[in-house]
């Protein structure tokens, strides 16, 4: 054996034990990195968007409260034929004095449908919420997965500029012994500087990502610059539904429940605007003490609908009601082919991620071909077989498969993430609990 085919061997095997030593390395860091469930726990609970949802739904409430409520009554003392202060008596007019209690009734008459559009604005807000819990969930998702996949392109890429180093240091020796040319040498060189260049174009990416993902994440857990996150090396599996995305349901989104409750407020602020017409209804009760005798006092005030000041206002709720019938209309349809297409390209992905991580028609999966072929290509240059190009052009093709093999992989369990929310269903509870993988946790 050859001083440069034995170099060869030791510097190839460094680098075997060295990405061992990091996988083993990582292996550990697992332990504490953030899984997806982390992360949609941490969204859910302490993201002061759906906190700000919910305290809207406190809001709707004391809407609701008010709502129906009754008005208080009046009270009222009248004295009449008493003189000025410091006057002489009247005389010839005895004193009388009168107490009242008015009972406004236009709070009754208008307190039903003002109670039923607060209920429904109650439901609204509440189904607001429920909305932006999902999309807060899903935005997290996709700022995990883009994480994720900036953890997994910048270990290759790492693992890429490593092994250029180890053919750098073999085409050295081979130049200093005299038994290779320097052209070599020198495009080795380049390569590796270039792959030193991707690395950190992919570090600063990472930086970014771990930014956005700390957006979702409580501070407490992670200041953002040290977040990392695990996830499986599986496809995740797709949603079992009975019925195809074209006839499905959409009425159990919560956007979908949200325009149906502005509806419903709006038809009932109709009914409100209508019944004002009775604003000033009353019903009077007292008594009244005038020259030694007391009688008492009834009385009831109706407003007679000669002119109807409030035909604006009703015109308005009418309008506002016809705008949310439309608006649900738009929204059940947005919502229908949102849906188809969540399915149909969660179907898609799922097909191809599993081809890639399984293998079809007798062939390996993705990653174990891409290893496979720099490990033959090796082989073939340390007997001379090809040249250090061909070397060069297979490690560079299993790292682009490796990144690929990932890229989809990430995109099929986001795709999965985005047909959950675009059925209705709760994110948190039915999306499979995904654990730390073995391959995606990235190097510190």
């Amino acid at each position: 054996m050859t001083f440069a085919r034995a170099t060869l061997i030791a510097v190839f095997a460094g680098v075997a034990t060295g990405s061992a030593s990091a996988q083993g390395t990582r292996a550990r860091a697992s332990a504490q990195a953030l899984t997806l469930r982390d992360v949609l726990d941490s969204t859910i609970a302490h993201h002061p968007l759906a906190e700000a949802a919910q305290a809207r739904v406190r809001a709707a409430s004391g809407m609701r409260t008010t709502a129906r409520s009754f008005g208080n009554p009046v009270l009222s003392y009248d004295v009449e034929n008493a003189p000025f202060p410091g006057g002489e008596p009247v005389s010839g007019m005895p004193r009388e004095t009168m107490a009242t209690a008015t009972l406004p009734l236009a709070s009754i008459v208008q307190r039903f449908p003002r109670a039923r559009r607060a209920d429904a604005e109650v439901r609204a807000a509440g189904a607001n919420a429920r909305a932006v819990r999902q999309q807060l969930a899903l935005d997290a998702s996709r700022a995990f997965f883009r994480t994720a996949l900036a953890q997994v392109s910048l270990a290759a890429a790492r693992d890429l500029t490593a092994w250029l180093d180890s053919v750098v240091a073999y085409n050295r020796h081979r130049v200093e012994e005299g038994v290779a040319a320097e052209a070599d040498l020198i495009r080795a060189e380049l390569e590796r500087d270039r792959a030193a260049t991707d690395a950190t174009l992919q570090e600063a990416d990472l930086a970014r990502a771990r930014a956005e993902l700390a957006g979702f994440v409580d501070p407490r857990v992670s200041s953002g610059a040290d977040i990392v996150v695990a996830i499986d090396d599986v496809p995740l599996g797709m949603p079992a539904y009975s019925e195809t995305p074209v006839r499905a349901d959409v009425s159990r989104r919560p956007d979908v429940l949200a325009a149906r409750e502005r509806l419903a407020a709006t038809g009932a602020a109709v009914t409100a605007e209508r019944s004002m017409i009775v604003r000033d209804l009353g019903a009077t009760f007292g008594t009244k003490w005038s020259a030694g005798t007391t009688s008492m006092i009834a009385g009831v005030s109706v407003p007679l609908p000669i002119f109807d000041p409030n035909r604006g206002e009703i015109a308005r709720a009418s309008a506002e009601r016809d705008a949310a019938a439309f608006e649900l209309a738009a929204r059940e349809r947005a919502a229908s082919a949102e849906l188809a297409g969540a399915y149909e390209a969660a179907r898609l992905l799922t097909e191809r991620a599993a081809l890639l991580a399984h293998g079809a028609d007798g062939r390996p999966p993705l990653l174990a071909r891409a290893d496979e072929g720099r490990r033959i290509a090796l082989g073939a240059y340390r007997e001379g077989a090809v040249s250090l190009l061909q070397v060069i052009d297979a490690a560079r093709a299993s790292t682009e498969a490796r990144v690929t093999f990932y890229q989809a992989l990430y995109a099929q369990h986001a795709s999965v993430a985005a047909l959950v929310v675009a059925r209705g269903d709760d994110i948190l509870s039915e999306l499979p609990r995904l654990a730390p993988g073995t391959r995606a946790n990235p190097p510190r």
